[in-house]
C-alpha cells in the first residue's frame, strides 16, 4: 500500500470521534468522513491477507483471498440490513458487480492502453471466466423474471413466494461457492488431459536443456495469469527451480573450465570462469511475521465493521438532504467506496501489462459477489428488520446481461484496447445517470 494510503487511516479515527461527539455532524460531512477512513482499512485487509497467504501456502491462502476479498461490502451491507436499508443492500449488490466488470477493467484498460498500447492476455482463462460470471448471474436472474410473469397473470402470495425462491436459489449460489473453491483453491480433479500431458515441466529432467527453461517461463506465465491473481507461492517455487538451473549450468560450465585449464587444452590462454553457484542463486527474502499479519487482518475488520456502521446510520439522512434515491447511493456509491483500493490495484497491473490478473481480479470479484456476499445477505435478512430477496428491477436485470455479453464480446480476441475501457467506463455512467434520474 502507498505510503500517502496511510494518511487516510486519520479519517477512520476521525469518524469514530465526530460519531460519538454530543454534538450533531452534518451527514453529508460524516459520510464522506466514513467513506474516506474505509480506504485504507479495506486496502490493509487486503495487504495482511497476503502476508498470511506467506505461511499458508497456496491452497489456504486462495481460500483466504477468496473470504477476504469482499469482506468491506459484505461488512456494509450487514449494517445496512440491521437497519432496514433493503433498498441500498439490493442496489449494491448490482453495484459491486458491475462496478467490477465495468468500471474496475475499464480504468485498467483504459489507463495501460494509452500507456502500453494493446494490452494481450490468454484467452482461455479470460473464456472460463466469462463462462462462470454468465452462470452466476444467471441465478440472479430467475427470481425476478418469475416475479414479472407472475405478477402479469394475476398469481397470489407473490411477495411470500418470492422469498421462498431467494433463500432457495441463495443456498444453490452458496453451494456453487464451495463447488468453486474445492477446484480453483484444492485442484480437485483439476488435471490437464493426455494432449497436455506433454508440457509438464520435470526440472530433474530438463536441466541442461534451454527448450526446459523456456517452458517454465511459459508456464509462469499461466500461472500468473489464471483464476486466482495471488499465486505467490507457485510463482516463488518457479523462479527457485529457475534460479537452481542456471545454478546447475554455472557449476557445470565451472567444473569443465577448471579441467581444461588444469589439462592445458586452452594452450596457455585465461579462462575466464562464470561465476560460482552462490551468487548465481539469489538470497530468499525472508517471509513477514504471520503474527502480526493475523493481528492486521483483526485490527482492520474490526475497523471496517465500526467505521462502515457510521456511514450506515449516515446513509438515509444523507439521502434525505440531497434528494438522491436509495437505489443510486447503493448502486455507486457504496460499491465505490469498498472498490477503490482494487482500482489501483487493476491499474498497476495494466501498467504492467499484466492484464490476465486484471481480468481475474475484475471478473472474479463479480462471481464471488454473486455466489458469496449475495447469498450471505439473503440469508442473514431472516434475521432482518426486513427481507431481502433477489427480485430486481429490469433495468438492473438488463444491465447485468449487458455486463456479461460485453465481457465475453471484449476478451473473445485475447486483446484490449483503450478505447474499449473507455465505452466501458461510459456504459456505467450511463447506468448511473439513469438510475440517478429514474431510480432503480
Amino acid at each position: 500500500m502507498s505510503r500517502w494510503f496511510y494518511g487516510l487511516l486519520v479519517f477512520a479515527v476521525l469518524a469514530v470521534v465526530l460519531a460519538f461527539l454530543p454534538i450533531a455532524v452534518p451527514p453529508l460531512l460524516l459520510f464522506v468522513i466514513a467513506g474516506l477512513g474505509i480506504l485504507p482499512l479495506a486496502a490493509l485487509i487486503g495487504q495482511s491477507v497476503e502476508q498470511v497467504a506467506e505461511h499458508t501456502g497456496e491452497r489456504i491462502g486462495g481460500l483466504l483471498f477468496a473470504t477476504f476479498g469482499n469482506a468491506t461490502e459484505l461488512i456494509i451491507g450487514l449494517l445496512a440490513l440491521s437497519e432496514g436499508l433493503v433498498d441500498v443492500v439490493r442496489a449494491s449488490i448490482i453495484g459491486s458487480i458491475l462496478g467490477n466488470v465495468l468500471l474496475v477493467l475499464g480504468v485498467a484498460t483504459l489507463v495501460g492502453g494509452l500507456r502500453q498500447g494493446r494490452l494481450h492476455f490468454e484467452v482461455r482463462p479470460a473464456s472460463q471466466y466469462a463462462s462462470l460470471l454468465a452462470l452466476c448471474l444467471g441465478g440472479l436472474f430467475l427470481p425476478a423474471v418469475a416475479e414479472l410473469l407472475a405478477s402479469r397473470s394475476g398469481q397470489a402470495q407473490i411477495a411470500e413466494r418470492g422469498n421462498l425462491l431467494s433463500d432457495f436459489i441463495a443456498v444453490l449460489l452458496l453451494l456453487g461457492y464451495l463447488a468453486s473453491i474445492l477446484f480453483s483453491v484444492f485442484r480437485i480433479r483439476d488435471t490437464e488431459t493426455e494432449e497436455g500431458e506433454g508440457d509438464v515441466i520435470d526440472p530433474v529432467l530438463g536441466a541442461r536443456s534451454q527448450a526446459a527453461v523456456t517452458r517454465l517461463l511459459a508456464y509462469r506465465r499461466e500461472v500468473a495469469g489464471s483464476a486466482n491473481p495471488h499465486k505467490s507461492g507457485v510463482l516463488r517455487q518457479i523462479d527457485s527451480t529457475v534460479h537452481a538451473i542456471a545454478a546447475h549450468e554455472a557449476g557445470e560450465s565451472e567444473q569443465a573450465s577448471t579441467a581444461a585449464a588444469s589439462t592445458g587444452t586452452a594452450s596457455g590462454a585465461d579462462v575466464e570462469k562464470p561465476a560460482s553457484s552462490e551468487k548465481a542463486t539469489p538470497k530468499e527474502e525472508p517471509k513477514p511475521n504471520l503474527w502480526r499479519a493475523l493481528a492486521l487482518l483483526v485490527a482492520a475488520t474490526v475497523g471496517v465493521g465500526i467505521v462502515s456502521d457510521i456511514l450506515v446510520g449516515t446513509i438515509e439522512p444523507f439521502t434525505k438532504v440531497l434528494g438522491w434515491n436509495p437505489a443510486f447511493v447503493g448502486l455507486v456509491f457504496v460499491p465505490l467506496i469498498g472498490g477503490i483500493p482494487e482500482y489501483f490495484n487493476t491499474i498497476n497491473m495494466a501498467l504492467d501489462k499484466r492484464m490476465g490478473m486484471v481480468l481475474a481480479a475484475s471478473a472474479g470479484s463479480s462471481i464471488q459477489i454473486a455466489l458469496l456476499v449475495a447469498p450471505i445477505l439473503v440469508l442473514f435478512s431472516l434475521l432482518a428488520p426486513q427481507r431481502l430477496d433477489l427480485i430486481f428491477s429490469v433495468v438492473e436485470i438488463g444491465a447485468l446481461g449487458l455486463a456479461a455479453f460485453l465481457f465475453s464480446e471484449i476478451t473473445r480476441d485475447g486483446e484490449l484496447v483503450w478505447l474499449e475501457g473507455l465505452l466501458l467506463v461510459l456504459f456505467y455512467a450511463m447506468l448511473a445517470g439513469t438510475v440517478f434520474v429514474f431510480g432503480a
